[in-house]
């Protein structure tokens, strides 16, 4: 063979970020004067240098090479042994060239980072916080993730406490944080707690949030019972000082009639009183019947529903997917109003849809805010359906596992 090569160092412990090197002696067994090519092999050799790379060697001449490997500290090098292979390649003799194997071991380091969404949660009985996890290191371990809470006001319920981190991959870690005590009104109460990760072999991480707590009974539904009680006692003074009023007759108070008796007949004679003279004493006012009361209403608007249900499977490529309504036959309609229901608190976009425009786009998470209550979509421009068009809603879903469900229940009017 025209040459021969010796791996001095057949095993090489390097640290991400550092060196580590070995060095193989390469002879020319040849008579003749060649020229000898020295290239790397396996997953090492987009981080291992070689000096030299090419060399002359005399007959019977030898050479050190050296190769240098310089591993990143990142974790697209995972920790533990690489093979690794030096190819010499003869100019004189390419059947004759030869491979030495090794093995470098790199070692294992960790590095994490983390993050709270949102740092401030808002509720009137629990807040939720997602706790982001990053896997900066070369190999997979796990951590444990806790609250603390100096006042001792608050209780936590995290999922998953012990999550396992993969390298160069974000594991999510769910906080749910509970008042020991709740109130009916008042303002806010700010209760601050600290999120702690132990990490192996590394300091613990601490993320400072907060949790504020609202009351049960929302300031607005005070004011709302405070008008509807006055409203109340100003149609109780109104409807009692109506029946406290006496009932008058149009024809006025009854005559009198008055007679005076006699005890012995006289001697003169009594006149007649004249019949104008008695006329002019009762006057009684005409009658004036009163003209019925002429009212008028708009015709009530004919309304019907109908309901789009969905079923949206996250992590699926093409777009958001789409459930739809064909309207049938008979009188156009217009859309007047969408009850959205998101009953499993997904997260998403929904997008309300008439043939090709789109009439609204919606937060999953807004519509789940105030618990299990509808909330209640109204277009800016309803939209005129006719037969045979098409009512869609899209929905993108980023939930990680369970797929989205929310709905939306349509009011239509007929047009007249």
């Amino acid at each position: 063979m025209a040459v021969s090569a010796t791996l001095r160092t057949p095993e090489v412990v390097v640290a991400p970020g550092g060196a580590g090197r070995c060095h193989v002696v390469v002879r020319n067994n040849s008579a003749v004067v060649d020229q000898f090519a020295f290239s790397v092999r396996g997953t090492a050799a987009d981080w291992t240098q070689v000096r030299p790379s090419v060399v002359n060697l005399l007959p019977q001449q030898e050479v050190s090479v050296e190769l240098t490997f310089l591993p990143p500290r990142s974790h697209e090098v995972r920790s533990g042994e690489h093979p690794f292979a030096l190819q010499v390649t003869s100019r004189e003799d390419p059947g004759g060239s030869i491979v030495q194997e090794g093995t470098v071991t790199v070692e294992p380091f960790v590095e994490v980072e983390a993050a709270v969404v949102p740092v401030t949660s808002t509720g009137r009985r629990s807040g939720k916080h997602t706790v982001a996890l990053d896997n900066l290191g070369n190999h997979p371990f796990r951590v444990e993730v806790s609250c603390v809470d100096a006042d001792a006001l608050l209780s936590f319920r995290v999922s998953p406490s012990y999550p396992e981190l993969a390298p160069g991959t974000t594991s999510f870690a769910r906080i749910r944080a509970r008042p020991h005590k709740y109130f009916w009104k008042g303002e806010d109460k700010h209760l601050p707690f600290t999120i702690r990760v132990l990490v192996p072999d590394s300091p613990p991480i601490e993320i400072e949030a907060a949790y504020d707590q609202r009351a049960l009974v929302p300031q607005r539904v005070f004011w709302l019972v405070s008008i509807l009680f006055g409203l109340l006692m100003v149609l109780v003074i109104i409807v009692t000082m109506i029946l406290r009023q006496r009932p008058a007759t149009i024809a006025g108070p009854a005559p009198t009639r008055t007679t005076t008796a006699s005890s012995a007949p006289s001697s003169t004679t009594s006149s007649p009183v004249p019949s104008s003279t008695a006329a002019a004493t009762t006057t009684r006012a005409p009658v004036v019947p009163a003209a019925p009361a002429v009212t008028s209403s708009a015709p009530a608007p004919v309304t019907s529903t109908f309901v789009i249900d969905t079923q949206v499977f996250p992590n699926v490529g093409g777009g958001p997917q789409r459930f739809s309504y064909v309207v049938p036959d008979g009188p156009r309609r217009r859309v007047m109003s969408v009850k959205l229901r998101n009953p499993r608190a997904d997260t998403g976009v929904l997008r309300i849809m008439h043939e090709s425009a789109v009439i609204g786009v919606v937060d999953l998470a807004v519509v789940n805010r105030d618990g299990n209550a509808p909330a209640v979509f109204v277009p800016d421009d309803p939209p005129l359906l006719a037969p045979g068009d098409r009512v869609t809603l899209a929905v993108s879903c980023t939930n990680q596992r369970d797929p989205c469900t929310p709905s939306g229940e349509f009011t239509v009017a007929l047009v007249r």
